[in-house]
């Protein structure tokens, strides 16, 4: 174990202890960095370990800290020793009785806010169904000094629109709590294997830990990109038309590929890549493991379609209704439309076209073909294989009926 630095000594006189021991000198310590963890937001955990030959009795410590620290988040552990008081100054003073002299194993965490970054990379490779998928992490170290051979976690969690859950005390200590229960969940975390893919070595709710293998040197602002996995993945084509926003197209394309890993793609930017060629830029979606990855590959022309209102009748029928005031009279009306979507593939070969359209939630179905594959009061969903040229189209029709007084009662 490496041996702590010996910064300064101070006079026994600055000492007050609460019984007849005495402390012999004040020793400012600096430990150097064992491992980090980068969790979303910039905060950063640190831990320091070192070792060093103490004899028994009360002893003083000053733990040096970077300026960036959060000092009441400063954790202290030491062998064979008790902690008879902590003072939180300029940095932590710590006064502990040493029950056994000799080398005393040393270790320090505590919290950085905005000491550091991370962010996923993709490369996207095409095939015919299949997509390589590389993940790189692109990190940067903002905590004020450089590390050297230092272990590197990175917590990933839901992207910015499904935060995880905060912790039900008050905001400035949901992130401690964050932190010491991710060192708790480090303990039985396994190293990570780039051969037999990575594995989330941490669970806590919605976050995730990725331990890289290896120790990694992090020089102070500049960022540095890590191997975090890579995974041949089956992938399925597919290509949707929501026929209600885009009554006349265009249809997009979509790619769908199985997370197979028992940890999950965080969300980031995606290079995507055909037969070696950069094909174009698009967003990785957070993708739980165990799902499917919907990658959105913009507006095709492989598919034509059209959205179009093929017939509108109007039907008013007067009825009379009796209540307690009297008769009143009332104009029912009927309203029924039909329409016809129309799809053509460009393509010589199969595809998997997913149709959408939207309906009132008081319409009464009349007639549909072919039958939706998923509706709701509001929706239907169509899920439809296409031949290499083939001509189809969706047909359906439904009526709305409201009512209204004659004499201003409104139904």
């Amino acid at each position: 174990m490496v041996l702590l630095m010996l910064l300064s000594l101070f006079p026994a006189a600055m000492a007050e202890v609460d019984d007849a021991k005495s402390i012999e000198a004040t020793t400012a310590l600096t430990l150097p960095v064992d491992s980090v963890t980068i969790y979303p937001g910039g905060l950063m955990a640190v831990k320091r370990e070192g070792s060093l030959d103490v004899t028994e009795g009360v002893h003083k410590f000053v733990i040096n800290l970077p300026g960036k620290a959060e000092k009441s988040s400063a954790l202290l552990s030491v062998s064979n020793a008790t902690q008879e008081r902590v003072i939180y100054e300029a940095s932590p003073v710590y006064t502990l009785n040493i029950t056994h002299a000799g080398g005393q194993s040393f270790g320090l965490s505590y919290l950085m806010p905005a000491a550091a970054s991370w962010q996923p990379r993709y490369d996207l490779h095409l095939k015919d169904d299949a997509v390589l998928v590389r993940a790189s992490a692109l990190v940067r170290n903002l905590g004020g000094e450089d590390l050297k051979g230092v272990q590197l976690k990175l917590v990933s969690g839901l992207p910015a629109s499904h935060p995880y859950p905060q912790a039900k005390t008050e905001a400035k200590a949901a992130p401690r709590e964050y932190a010491l229960a991710a060192a708790e969940a480090a303990v039985e975390e396994v190293a990570y294997d780039m051969e037999s893919m990575p594995q989330s070595s941490g669970e806590l709710e919605t976050l995730y830990i990725f331990e890289l293998d290896g120790r990694k040197d992090l020089v102070m602002d500049k960022e540095i990109g890590f191997p975090l996995f890579e995974i041949e993945t089956p992938m399925h084509r597919v290509y949707t038309w929501d026929a209600y926003d885009q009554a006349n197209g265009p249809v997009r394309q979509e790619i769908r590929a199985n997370n197979s890993l028992t940890s999950p793609w965080p969300e980031g930017e995606a290079l995507l890549y055909k037969e070696g060629e950069y094909v174009s830029r698009i967003e990785m979606p957070y993708t739980p493991a165990r799902t499917n990855a919907s990658l959105d590959l913009g507006p095709s022309a492989d598919i034509k379609v059209e959205s179009k209102l093929s017939d509108y009748n109007l039907t008013e029928n007067i009825k009379a209704i009796e209540s307690k005031g009297g008769n009143h009279s009332i104009k029912e009306i009927i309203e029924t439309w039909t329409y016809n979507l129309s799809l053509t593939s460009n393509l010589d070969r199969s595809a998997s076209l997913e149709v959408t359209d939207s309906i009132p939630p008081e319409a009464k179905m009349l007639s549909v073909m072919p039958v939706p594959s998923e509706s709701t009061a509001t929706s239907l969903k169509w899920k439809i294989e296409l031949l290499p040229r083939q001509k189809t189209a969706i047909n359906y029709s439904y009526e709305v009926t409201r009512t209204e007084s004659i004499d201003g009662l409104y139904r």
